[in-house]
């Protein structure tokens, strides 16, 4: 099966107040950190989602240097979120079984969560929407099987990709992980300086 992922990259940072996909973490921008290790866990089809600032971002993932990722605009990016993951979706909808949805602003996910991920949720049987979940709070990213697809993509209500994940919530696979990085973000400079000391942290183990 074809795993794509899809990394959400339009936003407007307004909490943040800063470019949050290329926020340094450890000597590398934020977006470059999450693209080495989706790679590193075997998945080859990436997209980034851009918006807000598209040129800047374009212009890193020219110099992160591997031309099989895939900058796609979304130009209604202001509406919020859901319009980047429908365009994602879009894009890899007749090709992939099923995508992979990560925000730019959570970093820190090891490749180790995303490879049980995707063996778990192979695992199950049944096709349903699975997270990693760390001591019982749901992270990233979310894995949508392509059955839900056309559903996303014909959502038009209020309520956007959480409307439609909580219609298929009693069946929602969570994969327990120990790691914490599934779960942190950096919405606001108090989150993104928590963030920081969590990966000073994980070097210093290493």
């Amino acid at each position: 099966m074809l795993y794509a992922a899809i990394i959400l990259s339009a936003g407007l940072s307004s909490r943040m107040r800063e470019l949050k996909p290329l926020l340094d973490i450890g000597g590398k921008p934020a977006l470059f950190r999450l693209l080495d290790t989706i790679r590193s866990s075997g998945i080859e089809k990436i997209i980034v989602v851009t918006g807000f600032e598209r040129e800047s971002l374009e212009a890193a993932i020219r110099q992160y240097g591997d031309p099989k990722i895939i900058s796609l605009y979304n130009a209604d990016f202001e509406s919020g979120m859901f319009s980047s993951v429908k365009a994602g979706i879009g894009m890899i909808s007749d090709e992939a079984g099923a995508a992979l949805l990560f925000p730019a602003d959570v970093p820190l996910v090891s490749a180790k969560t995303i490879r049980g991920l995707i063996a778990s949720y192979e695992q199950g049987g049944t096709f349903c929407f699975a997270v990693p979940a760390y001591k019982g709070k749901n992270g990233h990213p979310l894995l949508v099987p392509r059955e839900y697809f056309s559903e996303i993509l014909e959502h038009t209500c209020d309520g956007g990709l959480k409307e439609v994940r909580n219609r298929h919530l009693a069946e929602m696979l969570r994969y327990e992980t120990d790691d914490e990085g599934c779960v942190l973000d950096m919405d606001t400079p108090e989150d993104y300086e928590k963030l920081l000391a969590y990966e000073k942290r994980q070097d210093e183990r290493e």
